[in-house]
């Protein structure tokens, strides 16, 4: 009979590897949602960190005294025609800080840019991954797509 103990070390080591975005901590896992001006937005989970985002040979990294914040969120056309709508238009906003996604993730298997702008068909959603850097001393209160507010509950 075979030792397993070689697969089980390259399946942990994989997992390990797999596992370095994980080195996050998921401070808001409850989801928001706000509905109005034809669109449905929800944050379903923000986390802080990994202070580090790569692909395609271009690193980001948080400036000094920032830290990266990862917000899933999900975007749906409740419009009659097909719009644009724009990520940038999503700031986090804190005590003394409302910053613009730095980065827009696709929400693939792989670290993927999105588009910072996408049309979205009628009843269509779009899930993305905005990624933001925020100040160390800062911690986010709410998220403001256009004129939609929504709070942030954080895990206490």
């Amino acid at each position: 009979m075979n030792s397993m103990r070689p697969v089980n070390t390259i399946l942990l080591f994989g997992a390990w590897l797999g596992g370095i975005p994980a080195c996050s901590s998921a401070i808001m896992n409850t989801p928001v949602s706000k509905t109005g001006e034809g669109w449905a937005v929800t944050i379903s989970e923000i986390k802080e960190g990994p202070d580090e985002w790569a692909s395609d040979g271009v690193n980001f990294r948080p400036d000094r005294g920032d830290r990266f914040f990862w917000a899933q969120i999900t975007v749906k056309s409740e419009l009659a025609e097909e719009e644009t709508f724009s990520y940038d238009n999503c700031l986090l906003d804190g005590k003394n800080a409302a910053r613009k996604p730095l980065i827009v993730d696709r929400k693939a298997e792989m670290l993927s840019a999105g588009d910072r702008a996408e049309l979205v068909p009628p009843g269509q959603e779009r899930s993305r991954i905005l990624i933001y850097s925020f100040p160390k001393d800062d911690l986010p209160t709410r998220m403001r797509c256009g004129k939609l507010q929504l709070p942030l509950k954080w895990k206490r």
